[in-house]
């Protein structure tokens, strides 16, 4: 009765334990596969886009050794950027996930800890009951039996006896073997934390050099007449990319109901022309229309208008709308279209930061990016379109002052 009393005492809190311990493992599991799962497939995620990465830092590295085409160079710069902003935005997702398998793993250890510490205190117990009641033989107790019944009852008495203490011993050895195992899974997600964060100040340092490659080559380009000439190229081309965007958005516009927010958003937007808030602070150094570049001759027109911003000046919505594109757009660089309704679009260009996602809801004066960077270290001023459907429209009779 006394030994089946302490077995209860010992395992009734350790099953309380238990139960504490797969109810917070099923939380940590829920959406998405257990953690592990989900490290394994960012893993596989995150080591096919250093692949991609490294393919697009040989090529740039072939450019470099030949004579450059500038205008090339700098579309594999803007494509290395794209993948290595992925990579570090995979890196932190797989920062967090280890964050959250070492508190786990911190959570069994300790279960696994309190677990060795109860086995250890009922086999003290145990032993020193034995200590105390002296040797005992096992025939000696047997010959005490009254009868063949007797006998069979303190043989069988004896060897749960035997038993229990056998596999009392035994568990106190594997506690002690997986508080090892569990004590070198720890290490090993903390070493993998660590190597994570290397890698993300690496791909950091990576990309301000990157930074510096784009703007030196803007120089460049800009400096030369082949280089300008290029650079009417690749804005006709960003043209066209830019109204092949817009024609999808309007497509998909029209084909369906419009939203809840569209009918008033796009009643609004026409009235705010004449009085309307300028997207940044700073000086308009190119208005919209023709332009005659004064050493080439080369005629060029400007579907907006640019901004010389301070950098780290705040980006603003000039109206209520939803965000359709934000991310690199060769010739535009960081770029922003929020759509007002009625196939009104504004556009945000040449931006250092992004701070709004696709189908972000924004209001007027929302801060939806940052000005500066590099593309305005190398001249290039941070740049505003409006647009009714695919036609640009003149921001001067838009902008208030």
């Amino acid at each position: 009765m006394m030994l089946r009393n302490a077995a209860r005492k010992t395992f009734v809190p350790l099953a309380v334990l238990l139960c504490a311990m797969a109810v917070a493992a099923a939380a940590q599991e829920q959406g998405g596969g257990t953690l592990d799962e989900r490290l394994k497939a960012k893993d596989a995620e995150l080591q096919k886009l250093r692949e991609e990465i490294s393919a697009e830092r040989r090529k740039i590295e072939e450019v470099e050794r030949k004579e450059k085409d500038i205008a090339g160079y700098l579309a594999k710069l803007d494509r290395e950027e794209k993948l290595t902003r992925r990579l570090l935005a995979g890196i932190s997702e797989k920062e967090e996930m280890l964050v959250q398998q070492v508190e786990r793993l911190r959570q069994d250890l300790d279960y696994s800890e309190k677990v060795f510490d109860s086995r250890r205190v009922t086999l003290a117990k145990r032993l020193r009951e034995m200590y105390k009641s002296g040797p005992q033989y096992a025939w000696q107790e047997l010959l005490q039996a009254n009868d063949f019944s007797d006998l069979l009852q303190r043989y069988k008495f004896l060897a749960a006896i035997a038993e229990r203490d056998a596999n009392l011993v035994e568990e106190v050895r594997q506690q002690k073997t997986t508080i090892a195992r569990r004590e070198a899974n720890l290490t090993e997600s903390l070493a993998q934390a660590t190597s994570a964060r290397r890698e993300k100040e690496r791909e950091l340092a990576r990309l301000k050099a990157n930074e510096r490659k784009r703007t030196k080559s803007l120089v460049e380009l800009k400096t030369s007449k082949t280089g300008h000439q290029k650079r009417i190229e690749q804005l006709a081309r960003a043209e066209r990319d830019l109204l092949a965007i817009i024609e999808a958005f309007e497509k998909e516009r029209t084909a369906g109901a419009p939203e809840a927010w569209e009918a008033s958003a796009g009643k609004d937007f026409p009235a705010l022309k004449g009085r309307m808030n300028p997207p940044v602070e700073g000086k308009r150094v190119r208005g919209f229309g023709e332009s005659k570049h004064p050493e080439f001759g080369t005629v060029t027109f400007n579907p907006g208008v640019d901004i010389e911003a301070r950098a780290g000046s705040p980006v603003r919505a000039v109206a209520r709308g939803k965000v359709e594109y934000a991310s690199l757009l060769p010739g535009f660089g960081n770029c922003i279209i929020v759509a007002h309704g009625q196939g009104y679009y504004t556009l945000y260009a040449h931006t250092a930061k992004i701070f709004v996602k696709k189908d972000a809801m924004v209001n007027a004066g929302d801060v939806i990016a940052e000005a500066g960077g590099a593309a305005a270290e190398a001249g290039n001023a941070f740049h505003f379109e409006i647009r009714k459907s695919k036609k640009a429209l003149d921001p001067a009779e838009w902008l208030g002052r």
